[in-house]
């Protein structure tokens, strides 16, 4: 089939109609992508006979198709353009820009075209192909808008995730479409992606809340699905232990060492069992956690920091002053710093003392402990 235009315009697509850019950066992308199509003006009256669709207007349609905008260009005068490239422009457009000033007109014309869900389908399935996810996903973002099946749904999540694993921004994409996806009854797909992303953010509340509903919704309960709930759950608990690290150092405990077999590899999880440790005043412990977070990782300054913390507690500042020398000599921090002061204080070695005291000034003069170091070596006779 053919369709006769009244006028062919090489146009930019921004500069006449309303585009729905939200300054995201994929969103203006596949803005510009609507620049690269050709726009033929159609006359009303030609938009019934050809569609049997009313418009009230005058309306363009795209031509997505590379060959035939090259054919246009080079005979100026085609009149008869395949009907096939103008239902790829449409779902395109649609996809591109879910605002496009013409895309209730481009549901009405594709809605009364025989075949064009299938012909899209086969567009999208040729894309994937060939490896042009994107273009897949935009066709796919405009079929959505006519037929909503959780097949097209499956298809663009999937897809999504594939672009958000090479590319961080695609993820407003692809919450966009889930969240959309999510009105679908009993509809568990987007459920197991979201928490994916959760997961990834940080928040593993939402995440759990996520693969929970992706169960309850009739998700597959695979032995990785299982593996990722548990996972998250240990985290949850990890994180509530971290909170109460401080204030309830025995509550802490009693969480994180069952945690222990699950994350034998973290040398965080050992730092915080000493911290609790030190906290509750079991030095000996709480060294020998830090021992095991180093053999883990010897770069952590802060498992540094707390042996010489330790060891200064159980009055063995030689071997205190070691560990602060180290961390200090990575941080120069104020707080290591007073810590040796300190340290050689307790032991009696006020020439050293002064001579750190010193370096402490240099580092903040009008710090509060290093005030007070100060008046106290001072009146030291």
């Amino acid at each position: 089939m053919s369709i006769v235009c009244s006028k062919i315009h090489s146009i930019k697509i921004n500069k006449y109609f309303k585009v729905g850019v939200r300054f995201m950066d994929i969103k203006s992308r596949f803005a510009e992508e609507l620049n690269k199509l050709l726009f033929l003006e159609v006359k009303k009256e030609n938009i019934k006979k050809l569609f049997s669709t009313e418009v009230l207007e005058d309306i363009y349609i795209p031509v997505k198709s590379l060959n035939i905008i090259d054919n246009i260009k080079e005979q100026k005068n085609m009149e008869q353009i395949p009907m096939s490239f103008f239902i790829e422009g449409m779902f395109y457009v649609m996809g591109a820009d879910k605002d496009f000033k013409f895309n209730n007109e481009y549901k009405k014309i594709l809605s009364n075209i025989e075949d064009s869900i299938i012909f899209v389908k086969s567009k999208i399935a040729k894309n994937v192909k060939e490896g042009k996810l994107q273009e897949a996903f935009i066709l796919l973002k405009g079929l959505i808008q006519i037929d909503d099946d959780i097949e097209v749904y499956d298809k663009a999540i999937t897809i999504a995730e594939e672009l958000r694993s090479k590319d961080k921004s695609f993820k407003d994409e692809e919450l966009e479409i889930m969240g959309s996806a999510k009105l679908k009854d009993n509809y568990a797909l987007p459920y197991f992606y979201e928490a994916i992303i959760r997961r990834e953010e940080g928040d593993y509340e939402k995440a759990l809340f996520c693969i929970n509903n992706y169960i309850s919704r009739g998700g597959e309960q695979t032995l990785e699905i299982t593996e990722f709930k548990e996972s998250l759950k240990s985290i949850i608990e990890y994180e509530k232990a971290k909170e109460l690290l401080y204030d309830e150092p025995n509550e802490a405990l009693k969480i994180l060492i069952p945690l222990l077999d699950q994350f034998a590899d973290d040398a965080a999880m050992y730092y915080y069992i000493a911290v609790a440790y030190r906290i509750l005043e079991n030095h000996e412990k709480a060294i020998y956690y830090l021992n095991e977070a180093l053999s883990i990782d010897s770069d952590i300054i802060e498992v540094v920091n707390e042996l010489g913390i330790n060891y200064a507690s159980l009055n063995d500042y030689e071997k205190a002053i070691a560990y602060f020398r180290k961390a200090f000599e990575v941080t120069k921090s104020i707080e290591i710093c007073t810590n040796i002061i300190m340290c050689y204080l307790n032991s009696g070695d006020i020439k050293n003392a002064k001579n750190h005291l010193d370096i402490a000034k240099k580092l903040d003069a009008n710090d509060e402990i290093v005030l007070q170091l100060d008046g106290i070596i001072n009146n030291i006779k």
